[in-house]
């Protein structure tokens, strides 16, 4: 049995890199402020068994920015920075998940955005490198789908989607964009995770209220505890300081909200997690009467199989000849798909042209 915990999720003002000549310094104050925080929660609540921090708190994020220059700011992982954090780990007994640009001399050339775990003995246990971040066509990082073959030659066919059993519950982690495709907090569940982890850097907008129906969606579609952590503010560069949302929050399996931080800027979310309420409704054996509901026992992953396969919709190995570089790539990509759908009459064309002008 494992006893609820306490988790945190810090939502700090990310200081930014903008001249990559300050790029150690920038880190340094980030990481400071992420340890004081953390000490800060174990004196206000006592242990807590889980920390996340959110997308980019570590090094910011600044546009425009080719990915030689990204790739020059950039971490290993392991490296100096994950070694810092493994420090705070070990001395605080705590599982931390964090989220880095990776560059990896393995994969030259290629700009990846990972999350980490590290456990409380300071090891990195997981590594997660982002699905969904080219196919946004904002981004001009690799996804392990671009690069498919290889990817999968090197690490296994399920390393994209990683799961780590630990003390505190099976653990996965999604990022960011991740959380508007269904398939890929389904894809950590069926492998096992209970307690998905979620960094991610949501600027205010039309779709705030449509991200949140996502978390508690993702939550109770899976059955499974979602813990979002949002960047509270990016401080020193051409965005407004309270440009992000905030709004960090542990939602449990049945898609309730335990707790949440209600704005943006810096603040610490902290909420139980309770595994074995994950692990008994989903191991619950029916009884001879009542209506029980169990997504991942019920789900036909057999009856859905074929439409995928065959809808012909973003490709696996877009990249694997060649290095992404530009968004430009990726917004070709996405009208060349929609021109074969619609081709094919399995996208219908609006009365509208791409101007906005009706023809109807």
């Amino acid at each position: 049995m494992i006893k609820p915990y306490k988790a945190a999720l810090i939502q700090q003002e990310t200081h930014v890199i903008v001249d990559p000549r300050d790029r150690d310094d920038v880190i340094d104050r980030n990481l400071s402020r992420i340890f004081e925080l953390l000490q800060w929660t174990f004196n206000r609540v006592g242990e807590v068994r889980l920390a996340a921090i959110s997308e980019y708190s570590i090094i910011g994020q600044y546009r425009p920015r080719d990915v030689d220059e990204w790739l020059e700011l950039a971490e290993t992982i392991p490296g100096p920075v994950t070694d810092r954090i493994a420090e705070q780990a070990k001395r605080l007994g705590v599982y931390f998940m964090g989220n880095l640009y990776e560059r990896d001399d393995t994969w030259p050339g290629r700009l990846w955005n990972t999350n980490f775990i590290i456990d409380p003995r300071g090891r990195i246990i997981l590594k997660y490198r982002k699905n969904n971040g080219p196919n946004n066509l904002n981004t001009v990082y690799t996804g392990p789908g671009d690069v498919y073959t290889e990817y999968t030659e090197r690490y296994g066919e399920l390393s994209m989607f990683p799961v780590v059993d630990t003390e505190i519950g099976v653990l996965g982690t999604l990022t960011c964009t991740d959380i508007i495709f269904p398939e890929m907090a389904r894809a950590l569940a069926l492998q096992g995770a209970e307690v998905l982890i979620h960094p991610t850097a949501e600027p205010w907008s039309d779709v705030d209220a449509k991200w949140d129906i996502f978390r508690r969606s993702r939550a109770c579609e899976n059955l499974a505890y979602f813990l979002s952590v949002c960047a509270g503010a990016f401080v020193g560069s051409d965005r407004p300081r309270n440009g992000y949302r905030g709004h960090s929050q542990i939602i449990d399996h049945l898609g309730n909200v335990v707790s949440v931080a209600a704005g943006p800027g810096e603040a610490v979310c902290v909420g139980t997690v309770d595994v074995d309420a994950v692990r008994e409704i989903r191991s619950k054996k029916p009884g001879a009467g009542g209506h029980e509901w169990n997504q991942l026992v019920e789900l036909r992953t057999d009856l859905f199989a074929e439409v995928y396969k065959r809808a012909g919709r973003w490709p696996n190995d877009g990249w694997k000849d060649s290095l992404l570089k530009s968004t430009a790539e990726t917004r070709a990509v996405a009208r060349e798909i929609i021109d074969k759908l619609v081709g094919d009459g399995r996208l219908k064309q609006s009365g509208y042209d791409e101007a906005g002008a009706s023809h109807g």
